[in-house]
């Protein structure tokens, strides 16, 4: 293993590595292509194809789906797995082994538990349906068969095929069946709806009961082992699978929660690197929409995700054997310094915003601008329409830019010493990335490799990561104590000649509270970055050679199982087009519920009005979407349940298998309309597509006969390999699509095979025969399906604006927490010597800090996953009009940048001295009493107006920056007569100071971002006008302008 490379801050690396090969060059700057087709394919084509990690996995995943398809081809193995063999492949691809062993154990365990569940609820039924038939009629039944059975060669054979041809229905012990369908539905329903991690459950479990229902009326005797050779079939598969797993590419979570780690920091050195082109840069160059800053946005949104997808594997690490240099709880450790660089660099990413966004470019500009620290005005809303802005606003504005140009001190004029002061800093803390991600890459990648054959490599890549610590070490405290000053170098001339209160208010200082904002943000990225560094360099040094680890704390794995992202598994939540349900964002739950009451009601204080509480409840439930959702799921499934146990029609629905009709309706079921006719698309075209590879599979190694084990076995095993590429790699939206076209290869076959070897009642043919039937019963469900999503829909648009309205509320108690925190002094009740001793400590202690980092990090994903469903809402189509999509859309990204201030609004509380925080409190204008109530009133107003759909009322200010203004009075900055409310260049040049300055623009642009979701917001729910308002608020403050 080669040292690790030297990477700076220009993306420029000394060597490369074989984890650049799996993920990817940290920087931004233009690469040479590796091979031509790079343009003609996507691009996760072209990575994976090239990584050889990538064709470790497909050869893995593909050696147990072939081996599934073997399994079918013996004789002897065929008749042990009966006529459903094919369960084995069509589990191959729903569930490849691609994820580490214990997962993996786990969620075939769930899949093996949701069959044994669907079972037992139709043994259930079976057991009541058999006691409720009619038993004289039954015996005139039988008699009546062994009459005609009498002489014939073969009676037990035809006695079987009257039984399919539906001779033993009996309608009492039908109902019973249906009810006991019906139930069950409902159940494995509630479960798809509330627990998308359980979705392999729902599912085989829905077909468990599926299968006992559709054919055990048709027998006059029980027949509890109807499901048994689905889970003969599914167990030899996963068998298979489990022995891949372990002797083949053999890979523990702990592997693969460090590949996620080292992921993750690709993206943080990535983002990171690219600092230095957004200091580069003009104010256009990272404007919305520009590529740029798309690419910054990329990082940001992989970055999250990909933490959000190894977080979830934390509370397993600890319950499995691993052999290593570290174990579970050494890699576990990892985690608080891992949100505490996502958190700090998700608030990095606020100051590109703000230079692209933000930046002024002239008196018609429509942005606001920062007139000085003692006034506190940096900048507000960019509307885009420019004559929204008041007239002092406007007033202000020109102002100001006039003093930048006359100075020399605009943004983009100070943009190159931000970048020369910060230089070092940004280098070290891209070189600690490196170096730590290049540790735990050795790390991961030597298990098994001898101590003495590594111990070269250990010692460099120890060596390096205690340079880099030590210089990213050296390289913060030198910033801290000299090079932040460099900041302020531009304005030591007019800050010079500014000798008294009124001459300072009026010096164009904006760019230097930007500086502080970017030198702060930089400081706080450095320190979690180091935590992070020394945690590994710390653990590194304390795990010097490989062992075998022993699991401990499984008591942990059985309450882990039981929340919302139990499975760990990432992509599959989406297997089947589900949309996992998002609650409220509040900052702290428990306050909620002490404050919040029914305004119908007071709370119950007998037992009768607790039951009708209840009872209430559960009518408000009902008509929730999810409860909708779940009473469709059953009335579909007992409506295309009917024909089976109908004497016209069940030996038909037999016979062309129409309970795949049924399971096609339920699968494709969705909550949301949106959803369901994007399932469409995707899984017809994934259908269709399907049934072409499957008869090219079957005829190019069978021909026109009953099929040749070997050449079926060949030519599935080299057309097998795209299939289990695509579906490994494919994006997440495509998934549903690629389960159905693999699903549709299973099926056909499956079927053509255990049609021409193994006798069956029903011979539903080979290659074509097989294909068309499937095709017919995919569409037939699709249609049941559709009806029944029309009666009524469930808009996902909707719900779309339902669920912003939530996640902004959920932002405000964010808001309103961060500011209590600012607001509050924690010394307040505390003794002389107290207060004393209180001097210089944060005013947020460090529990509440990664409190607010994990609540921060987790509405970032419900704020990911509200995109992609605004994404999918665009399918319900036009039909009442055009649905104002790129409202929405822009509503959702604006919420997250507000995040990305939240960020860093709380990095600055954190670290800002209490004291020095308090003696400047009356003098900020962002937490005047009467500002704070004016933000929380536009919040929740915004809120609300989504909520319910109701317009918003025009008087409204459309740009909060006026109440700021409106509401602030001027006092001395401190209580001290002789400073005379100056501002001395130590305190500018304090770290107080930079912290101070970045919560205050922080608290700005989030202002700024609630401007334009008031605006989106008047667009979409409209306003109430109110005449002559405009006029007489400009001819007023006109009148009232200050000189």
């Amino acid at each position: 293993m080669s040292p690790s490379p030297s990477i700076h801050a220009d993306g420029k690396s000394s060597n490369s590595t074989k984890h650049e090969e799996d993920h990817g060059t940290p920087a931004d700057t233009p690469q040479k292509p590796r091979s031509s087709f790079r343009g003609y394919v996507p691009d996760w084509v072209a990575t994976n194809v090239q990584s050889k990690k990538s064709w470790k996995m497909v050869f893995k995943c593909w050696l147990a789906t072939w081996a599934a398809l073997i399994l079918l081809l013996p004789h002897a193995s065929l008749q042990v797995m009966g006529n459903a063999a094919f369960f084995s492949l069509l589990c191959a691809f729903f569930l490849p082994p691609s994820i580490p062993l214990q997962l993996y154990m786990i969620m075939s365990s769930t899949l093996l538990l949701g069959l044994l569940l669907g079972w037992g609820i139709g043994s259930a039924g079976m057991r009541g349906a058999l006691a409720a038939r009619n038993q004289a009629v039954l015996k005139e039944t039988l008699q009546k068969a062994q009459e005609s059975l009498a002489g014939l060669s073969n009676p037990d054979q035809v006695f079987k095929i009257e039984i399919f041809q539906g001779m033993f229905l009996d309608a009492r012990s039908s109902v019973v069946y249906g009810v006991f369908m019906g139930f069950g539905s409902f159940i494995f329903a509630l479960i798809r709806a509330y627990s998308p991690p359980l979705m392999f459950l729902s599912i085989f479990g829905t077909i468990s009961l599926d299968i006992v229902c559709t054919v055990g009326p048709l027998f006059p005797f029980p027949q509890y082992t109807l499901p048994y050779t689905l889970l003969i079939s599914s167990s030899m598969y996963f068998a298979i699978a489990l022995f891949v797993l372990v002797t083949v590419f053999p890979e523990t979570l702990n592997h693969a929660y460090l590949n996620g780690v080292s992921g993750l920091l690709t993206h943080a050195r990535a983002i990171l690197v690219m600092q230095n082109d957004v200091l580069s840069s003009t104010p256009d160059d990272f404007g919305p929409g520009c590529p740029k800053r798309e690419r910054l946005m990329q990082h940001r949104t992989a970055m999250v995700r990909t933490y959000q997808m190894f977080s979830q594997q934390t509370k397993f690490l600890n319950g499995e054997f691993s052999y290593g240099r570290w174990n579970g709880q050494d890699v576990k450790e990892l985690e608080v310094p891992l949100i505490a660089v996502v958190s700090r660099i998700n608030g990095l990413l606020s100051f590109a915003r703000y230079a692209g966004r933000y930046a002024f470019t002239g008196p018609d500009s429509g942005d606001a601008s920062t007139v000085s620290l003692t006034t506190v005005a940096t900048k507000a809303s960019t509307a885009p329409n420019p004559t929204s802005d008041t007239y002092l606003m406007q007033h202000l504005r020109n102002t100001q830019h006039t003093r930048e140009v006359e100075h020399g001190l605009r943004v983009e004029d100070v943009m190159p010493n931000i970048k020369a002061a910060t230089a070092e800093l940004r280098d070290a803390c891209v070189a600690g990335l490196a170096a730590a991600q290049a540790t735990l890459d050795f790390v991961n990648h030597t298990r098994w490799a001898r101590a003495a054959s590594t111990a070269a490599a250990a010692t460099a890549h120890d060596a390096d990561l205690d340079t880099a610590t030590d210089a990213l070490r050296a390289a913060l405290e030198a910033f801290r104590t000299t090079g932040r000053k460099q900041l302020m170098a531009p304005y030591a001339a007019v800050l010079a000649g500014a000798t008294d209160a009124k001459a300072q208010a009026a010096l164009p200082l904006r760019g230097l509270y930007v500086s502080h904002v970017f030198g702060a943000s930089m400081i706080v990225t450095a320190e979690v970055v180091l935590a992070l560094v020394e945690r590994i360099q710390a653990t590194a040094a304390r795990r010097k050679k490989s062992r075998l680890w022993a699991p401990k704390g499984l008591r942990t794995i059985a309450a882990a199982l039981a929340g919302r992202h139990a499975s760990g598994a990432g992509e599959q939540d989406g297997l089947f087009g589900e949309q996992e349900q998002m609650g409220d964002v509040f900052w702290q739950e428990e306050d909620r519920r002490a404050y919040r009451r029914d305004p119908d009601s007071e709370p119950p204080s007998n037992a009768v009005q607790l039951v009708a509480d209840k009872v209430h409840d559960l009518l408000q439930w009902a008509k929730t979407p999810e409860a909708i959702f779940c009473f469709r799921y059953m009335i579909l499934s007992v409506l295309l349940w009917l024909p089976c146990v109908l004497s016209n029609s069940a030996h038909f629905y037999y016979v062309n298998k129409g309970v795949w009709a049924l399971i096609m309706a339920q699968t494709i079921l969705n909550i949301y309309a949106g959803d369901q006719l994007y399932n469409y698309f995707v899984r017809i075209l994934g259908t269709f597509l399907g049934l072409v590879y499957a008869l090219m599979v079957w005829y190019i190694g069978s021909g026109s006969g009953n099929g040749n084990p070997y050449g079926l076995a060949a030519s599935f095993g080299v057309f097998s390999i795209p299939l289990v590429f695509i579906r490994l790699y494919a994006p997440p939206q495509y998934l549903q699509g690629i389960v159905l076209g693999t699903a549709t290869v299973a099926l056909i076959l499956g079927y053509s095979w255990i049609d021409g070897h193994l006798p069956v009642i029903s011979n539903p043919g080979t290659g074509w025969h097989v294909a068309w039937r499937r095709a017919v019963l995919v569409l037939i469900g699709c249609g049941a399906a559709f009806v029944l999503m029309m009666l009524p829909p469930q808009s996902g648009r909707k719900a779309v604006r339902i669920r912003n309205a939530k996640t902004i509320d959920g932002l405000s108690h964010v808001y309103a927490a961060l500011m209590s925190a600012w607001i509050t002094d924690p010394l307040a009740d505390a003794t002389g010597v107290e207060r004393e001793k209180g001097r210089g400590v944060s005013m947020i202690d460090a529990r509440w800090a990664k409190g607010f980092r994990e609540r921060l990090v987790g509405v970032g994903g419900q704020l990911q996953s509200l995109s992609a469903f605004t994404d999918l809402a665009r399918w319900e189509g036009g039909i009442r009009g055009k649905w104002n999509y790129k409202d929405y859309k822009r509503m959702v990204e604006v919420q997250l940048e507000m995040v990305a201030c939240l960020s860093s609004l709380g990095s600055a509380l954190w670290k800002l001295d209490s004291g020095w925080r308090q003696s400047f409190l009356h003098h900020t204008k962002v937490v005047n009493p009467n500002f704070i109530m004016d933000v929380l009133a536009m919040f929740s107003l915004v809120s609300q107006s989504l909520r319910n759909g109701e317009p918003m009322h025009t008087v409204l200010p459309q740009n909060l920056l006026d109440r700021l203004f409106y509401h602030h009075s001027p006092v001395y900055l401190r209580p001290d007569p002789d400073t005379m409310g100056v501002i001395d260049t130590a305190d500018m040049e304090s770290l107080e100071h930079m912290y101070y300055s970045t919560a205050v623009i922080a608290v700005f642009q989030l202002m700024s971002n609630l401007n334009e979701l008031h605006m989106i917001t008047r667009k979409l729910c409209g306003q109430v006008p109110f005449q002559g308002f405009d006029k007489w608020r400009d001819e007023h403050q006109r009148a009232h302008a200050p000189v």
